[in-house]
């Protein structure tokens, strides 16, 4: 089987993201990963956040690896900080970058009246022998990272 080296991320199925305990939702595709490229410490993917919702995304932290995101269209916020309760807001919009240190809590927000584009990529792939599909969609408690 040949190597995928391009992908087009209209042709990666949207998986719906929603944690429990919140109305907030959002649309995740990942691009590149072990699973979808055969990479060794990359991942990159996207998340959309259609307009219309009430609340944010839940805080959420992810205690063992940095994370990188880039506004690609929409406007919103992002709530980050050291810990839940010194979270400072951040407004975004189109070609705003944001780096959430690993630990630090986390959420994001579309104040505008269309979707909200963010790519997020981070590094290793693995940690700890444990692949990032596991440890990403693990409920974090954001008060271990206080």
């Amino acid at each position: 089987m040949e190597r995928k080296l391009v992908v087009d991320e209209g042709e990666m199925k949207p998986v719906r993201v929603q944690r429990e305990g919140s109305s907030f939702y959002g649309y995740q595709r990942t691009l590149f990963d072990p699973e979808t490229v055969g990479s060794a410490n990359a991942v990159l993917g996207t998340f959309t956040i259609p307009p219309g919702q009430p609340e944010p995304m839940v805080p959420h932290a992810h205690l063992e690896y940095d994370e990188s995101e880039y506004v690609a269209s929409g406007e919103g916020y992002v709530l980050l900080g050291p810990s839940r309760d010194q979270l400072q807001r951040y407004e975004l919009k189109p070609g705003r970058a944001i780096f959430v240190p690993a630990g630090y809590p986390h959420t994001l927000a579309n104040t505008g009246e269309g979707d909200m584009k963010i790519a997020f990529s981070f590094f290793p792939a693995w940690v700890k022998g444990r692949p990032y599909r596991e440890i990403a969609t693990e409920l974090t408690d954001v008060k271990k990272s206080a």
